[in-house]
């Protein structure tokens, strides 16, 4: 391919959107990446311990049912995270000290908690995301399924 001159920018330009370069692409890639880095609700910004996670409270939480005595319902809404309606979140032991979804209460490592079901490669986007099982286990509104 010929060289263009400096005067001659629209057509460099225009062929840099219809044939980007590697260099370009990389820039775009490593763009995006950042953007999600900053979106993610699950960004670990205290170094200082290493075992807890910086949780934002979503837009819009509801548990809808309880499915067994060990899962539930959740229509959950977030700008960052996504939108689920009915996700099935299972019940389990934290493993790290975080902040509850729903109540904004403290978890601590051991605690009964919920977590958003992931299924092989299908892992939510709101995974680090738990709900404690004290929170909701006295709610006699929800419909048992």
């Amino acid at each position: 391919m010929t060289s263009l001159s400096d005067d001659n920018i629209v057509v460099r330009t225009l062929l840099n959107v219809l044939d980007p370069s590697a260099e370009q692409l990389d820039a775009c890639a490593i763009k995006r990446r950042a953007a999600l880095t900053r979106c993610r609700a699950n960004s670990r910004s205290l170094a200082a311990e290493p075992h807890y996670r910086v949780v934002t409270r979503p837009a819009q939480i509801i548990v809808t049912e309880w499915l067994s005595s060990a899962t539930i319902s959740v229509s959950w809404s977030d700008s960052c995270t996504g939108r689920y309606i009915e996700q099935i979140w299972c019940s389990g032991r934290s493993r790290v000290t975080s902040i509850c979804a729903l109540t904004g209460r403290t978890i601590r490592r051991g605690d009964r908690v919920f977590r958003p079901r992931a299924r092989g490669v299908r892992v939510p986007t709101n995974e680090d995301q738990m709900i404690l099982v004290e929170a909701i286990e006295h709610c006699t509104d929800l419909p048992m399924g």
